[in-house]
């Protein structure tokens, strides 16, 4: 048996690969609003037992850092070998950790931890991840102090290691409750890895090619805002990448990006007419222009701001008379 061989036996044999084949169940991403499986007050789980290779060992040795927080060594604690860097924004921080390696160091069954003013608030996926496996998932962004979101690599079974061929963008938000903080997922969109190939089924509609009212804005600090009359707040991203909005008495045109399920909209060019009292208007164009993703759920659209961390709810316009849209 060669080396790299045994490397791969050794690994499988003391992690015991049933326990690690649950990492590449990823069916929690298949839904537009995954269940909850974090509680408040929860402890860190504590890291699978391995027994490694001390050859892999030493050589992946090198992409474990010391922990230089709370969280780290609370999750160093657990038994977890902390990887990359912290995410941190406020006082909230999302730490990164594996329990093992492949023959090329990348983690297997890795985890990422969120804690809030201190305390643990739980975790960003299900189960413990492994690289280059469905559900995989990338670093993860901070949006606000209370929301954030993780992208995922989804994997079919005919899609080359570097490649899959889709990407599911999963939003979260932070609770506090009595028993402590606790993350709770809100919203997966699943969109197709290929620009060109809009994806199949699974990846569902994107948000180029319709028109959308706005219902609501979720600002930084929780208010809420809703418009007086949605028809006068639209946003329409057209397929040749332009972007068209009105903004309650002013109209606006500029471009946009789509890259997954990143979304930026470049500066609007739009009229300067006054309006009346209680528009929306300037508040609804400057959120617009910190758009960083967006994400399907249940027919409506949402769009999330950064760093500004708001959120932007939208819903189909209704087609004019004797159309369908």
């Amino acid at each position: 048996m060669t080396r790299a061989a045994s490397i791969v036996v050794t690994f499988l044999v003391a992690a015991g690969w049933a326990d690690l084949a649950h990492a590449a169940n990823a069916t929690w991403l298949d839904t537009a609003t995954p269940k909850a499986w974090n509680k408040p007050g929860a402890k860190l789980s504590l890291a699978p037992h391995l027994d490694p290779d001390p050859f892999l060992e030493k050589k992946c040795s090198g992409d474990v850092r010391a922990p230089v927080s709370d969280a780290d060594r609370a999750v160093a604690a657990a038994g977890w070998k902390l990887i990359g860097a912290s995410v941190t924004l406020g006082d909230t921080e999302v730490v990164m950790a594996r329990s093992g390696s492949d023959g090329m160091c990348r983690p297997l069954g890795y985890q990422a931890f969120v804690f809030s003013g201190g305390r643990f608030a739980g975790t960003l996926s299900l189960r413990p991840m492994d690289s280059r496996s469905d559900g995989s998932a990338q670093t993860p962004r901070l949006l606000s102090a209370s929301s954030l979101s993780a992208s995922f690599a989804r994997y079919s079974p005919k899609d080359p290691l570097c490649c899959p061929s889709r990407i599911s963008t999963v939003q979260y938000r932070i609770d506090a409750t009595p028993k402590g903080p606790v993350v709770t997922p809100v919203s997966v969109a699943t969109v197709a890895t290929d620009p060109l190939d809009p994806g199949s089924a699974a990846a569902g509609p994107g948000p180029a090619g319709r028109l959308w009212q706005l219902a609501r804005m979720r600002m930084k600090d929780g208010a809420v805002v809703v418009p007086g009359d949605p028809a006068r707040y639209t946003l329409e991203l057209s397929a040749d990448g332009k972007a068209s909005t009105q903004a309650d008495c002013n109209r606006g045109r500029g471009t946009y990006k789509l890259e997954g399920a990143s979304l930026s909209i470049g500066t609007i060019a739009t009229t300067r007419a006054i309006c009346p009292p209680g528009s929306i208007s300037e508040p609804y164009l400057r959120q617009l222009g910190l758009v960083s993703s967006w994400a399907m759920t249940d027919g409506k659209l949402l769009l999330t701001t950064s760093p500004d961390g708001a959120a932007l709810e939208f819903d189909a316009a209704p087609a004019p008379a004797g159309q369908l849209r």
